[in-house]
Order: structure tokens, then sequence, then C-alpha cells
């Protein structure tokens, strides 16, 4: 029912796992999963999906029944070809934003109508995993400053308490799922996502999370800067996050805030929220509803 649009060639420049090759592989699985035919790069069903619109999907685009085009969440929307979208919304049916904040951002600093913006994140597995809780802490490190993670792994060693630390770009899905399942808790020290994959993985493993949150994006200067956050699909049951602040570099209330989390641990349910807003089946079914839609 669904012809999927996307060059491997979008995130060939490494070798290892990423977002793009993720949400093109989760959304694969998604789809199989719920019994939802899908081809690849071929107008043979009556949705058009193009999950990258870079160059090569703007070409794409152009021989497509345009109304029934769904596009995103791979897009770029300071190149110069995207303003074709802007200016003719009548070329596509929405226009996905990986999460709300990103919506905002489209419609607010972009100027899209806010009705041809519709949110959706790809699918996320539940793996079958043994919680064994191994190590006290397992640290994912993501584009924030060297201070920050030293705070936080003095904080970890002042306690000694055992822990691993998770580097953007340096693990595979593997080891997030077997990290993630021999530890205790988690620690993100992270930047803004637009869906946090990861974040998103580690939670369906069932550890919980304390989030220290960055509230603004502002990648691309002043005049971008929208309201945000490190942690955009969150709810009590995942864990306890906080605002970035200088403050938290007082020792004194970092560590009164991770002990108030961590004397909880066993009050969260990180994987029941992943089940119920970012399994497989939910991602396919709002996937579903944005084409269907009137």
């Amino acid at each position: 029912m669904i012809n999927l649009f996307y060059e491997p060639s979008y995130w060939g420049h490494s070798s290892g796992m990423n977002g793009p090759r993720k949400v093109v592989e989760n959304l694969r699985a998604s789809l199989e999963q719920e019994g939802i035919p899908y081809a690849v790069n071929v107008e043979e069903y009556k949705h058009n999906f193009l999950i990258q619109y870079d160059w090569t999907g703007h070409v794409k685009h152009s021989n497509l029944m345009l109304e029934n085009c769904v596009i995103g969440p791979q897009i770029w929307m300071f190149d110069s070809h995207v303003n074709e979208l802007k200016e003719n919304p009548n070329y596509y049916k929405s226009i996905i934003a990986p999460s709300q904040w990103v919506k905002n951002l489209y419609v607010n600093k972009f100027g899209y109508p806010e009705e041809k913006i519709s949110v959706w994140s790809v699918g996320i597995e539940l793996p079958e995993v043994e919680r064994t809780e191994e190590f006290d802490c397992l640290v994912y490190f993501k584009r924030r400053s060297p201070k920050e993670l030293h705070n936080v792994v003095s904080l970890l060693d002042s306690r000694e308490m055992t822990y691993n630390i998770m580097q953007y770009g340096s693990y595979t899905p593997e080891q997030v799922n077997e990290l993630a399942s021999k530890s205790k808790c988690c620690i993100l020290i992270n930047g803004t996502e637009s869906q946090g994959i990861a974040v998103q993985e580690i939670m369906a493993c069932g550890t919980p999370i304390f989030a220290w949150d960055v509230t603004e994006w502002n990648d691309q200067g002043e005049q971008w800067r929208v309201p945000a956050t490190s942690v955009p699909f969150w709810s009590p049951d995942c864990g306890e996050k906080f605002i970035e602040s200088d403050l938290l570099f007082d020792d004194v209330i970092l560590e009164e805030t991770f002990d108030q989390f961590y004397s909880k641990l066993d009050t969260y349910n990180p994987r029941k929220y992943v089940k119920e807003n970012l399994s497989y089946k939910q991602s396919v079914k709002t996937l579903m509803e944005i084409f269907d839609a009137a």
C-alpha cells in the first residue's frame, strides 16, 4: 500500500548505524510486522512516501502523483529546492516532522501551513532482553561539553558507582540493547533531538532515564532559535529530566537531583511508554492515519 522512496547513499557517508539509516530500517520492519505491503523506489501503490528529500528525492517527487505524497522526516529546510514545497502546498499531502518541536519550527520559522505538517516518529523495536543490571549506570553522551560529562562522571565516581559511557557514533544497535539491559539506569547528556531513536531504544530495554535537558535549538544561529528538547517523547514513566543550566555545575544541586531520581528507580516504566507510544504498531497506525486523512 506504500511506495517508499529513499537512497542508501543518503547515509552512505558512514559504515555504521546512523539516524537516516535507522529510520528506513525500522520503518520497513514495522510495515512488515503490521502486514502493510510496500515497494521501494517504484510507484506501485497509491501512497508515495519520500522519506528523504535531498536533491535526488526532489527529482523523484517531480515524477510522481503529487497529491498522494508524504515527505520527510529526512528533509533539510535550508536547501534551496525545498522552497518549491513551501510555494506549492498542493504538491504533497503532508510533510513529516519527527516531533512536535520540529513541527513548530517548520510552522513558526519557515512559515508552512500548520495543517500541512504532521508529526510522525519511526517505530522503536521492543527487544526481548533480560535485565541483569550488572552496572549502576549507562552514560549516553552526544553533542555536549566535556565539562558536563566530567561532572556526571565525577558524581558517579564519588558514589563508587559502576558505569559505561556510550558516545554517539561509536556503538551498534546491539550494543545499545546490551548496555542498557545491563544498567540500572541511564544518564543522558545529549543535545536536542528531533526524535532521539537511541534514547528510545534505551527506554525500550526498560532502563530509567535521568535526562539533562537542552531546551533550545539554535544550531543555525539566533534567527532560528526555537524551544526544543533532548527528549521530545517523554512521560513520568520514563524517569526524570531537568533543565540545562549553569547552576547545575554546582555539584550539590546535581547530586541532590540525581539522588532523588536514583531512589525511585523501581517506580519508572519506560518500556511501557515506548510500547504505548513508539512501538512499531503505533508508528504504522499513525503513518496510515496521515495517508488516509481527508
